[in-house]
């Protein structure tokens, strides 16, 4: 049997998988997230210089984060998605540590992201094409890891603190084509607001989180891969 071939529109969606995920520069979106608009989430940090990696307080916050991120053990959100040309979809996020996420985008928008803790599934429903690649080769595989440990594997390139609000930005040591990953966080209480990847091409992906339930039992369901129409399987 002859391997199905990709169509025009999962080669564009794949080439953006593949190179970070998505994501842009601003929201076209004015969100109130607890009370902070998105666009402080975004310009706050920035405006303030770089902290050394090597001073105590970063080196003590950076961990800080790191113990909350693997205290999460499930989260259930809605979010709005950027995208590199400008676009911007909205849906639900679901998050089961390790290995396992949905994202489940309001319609019209036709795509469906799940990961099962080994591959990274994109549904195209209008398409009826699903396209599949190791998890562990995507951005995503950082945030549903088992262990979320920014000393193993993970290299941080930068941190950045303005009042009430964080970022931290890391690279994957052995992909670190897959591009940049910057999280967001308000400090107090220490809680993951956005996260954005630029890619090689520096394409930024934003994806900002709201209403954020965590710790609840999720539907083992919500993760299971339904084949539908042709499959492709990247290496």
């Amino acid at each position: 049997m002859a391997r199905p071939t990709m169509s025009a529109s999962a080669k564009s969606w794949w080439a953006t998988i593949k190179g970070g995920f998505a994501v842009a520069s601003a929201l076209l979106l004015a969100v109130t997230v607890a009370g902070l608009t998105v666009s402080a989430l975004i310009a706050s940090p920035a405006e303030a210089a770089p902290r050394s990696l090597k001073d105590p307080e970063v080196v003590g916050e950076i961990n800080r984060i790191q113990g909350y991120l693997n205290r999460i053990t499930s989260l259930e959100s809605r979010f709005i998605q950027v995208n590199p040309d400008g676009s911007s979809w909205s849906g639900k996020v679901y998050v089961q540590r390790p290995g396992k996420f949905r994202f489940e985008y309001d319609p019209p928008v036709p795509h469906l992201l799940v990961a099962n803790g080994l591959w990274f599934i994109h549904v195209d429903k209008q398409l009826k094409e699903t396209n599949v690649l190791p998890l562990i080769k995507t951005p995503a595989h950082f945030l549903v890891r088992n262990d979320i440990s920014f000393k193993k594997g993970l290299t941080v390139t930068k941190y950045d603190k303005a009042p009430g609000v964080m970022q931290v930005s890391v690279i994957t040591d052995d992909n670190p084509e897959l591009g940049e990953m910057t999280l967001t966080f308000t400090d107090k209480p220490l809680e993951l607001r956005k996260w954005s990847i630029r890619d090689v091409q520096d394409n930024t992906t934003q994806v900002t989180l709201q209403n954020m339930r965590f710790g609840m039992k999720l539907d083992p369901k919500l993760f299971k891969f339904v084949e539908q129409g042709d499959s492709i399987k990247a290496e």
